[in-house]
């Protein structure tokens, strides 16, 4: 029994960099620098933030995941979601989120 848990779990672990991606507690990262982003049409919607459409890898490709409207919240701003690149050549997508507006007196 532990000998077929070691090899499956070897098996996961070669298998990630093949797929092109993995994910983690807090981050999905990418071996390959995702595509430029897509355009979106945005309409102002009163009460309601635009949080923009982002690539993830799907099946071995990149697939576009399209923008939506969020009811604003009084009292905070949207950060949006955004791909950084480390220096061990991966791409890493940092989820966006709600964040307390910081007001200066």
């Amino acid at each position: 029994m532990r000998f077929q848990t070691l090899v499956f779990a070897l098996g996961a672990a070669l298998a990630a960099p093949a797929v092109g991606c993995y994910a983690t507690d807090d981050a999905y990262v990418a071996y390959e620098a995702p595509p430029p982003p897509q355009e979106e049409v945005v309409v102002e919607r009163p009460g309601y933030f635009f949080v923009h459409g982002h690539w993830l890898r799907d099946g071995g490709r990149w697939g576009w995941h399209g923008g939506y409207y969020a009811r604003e919240r009084p009292g905070y701003v949207y950060a949006e979601g955004r791909w950084d690149s480390d220096r061990g050549g991966r791409f890493r997508w940092r989820e966006g989120g709600w964040r307390a507006r910081i007001t200066r007196r």
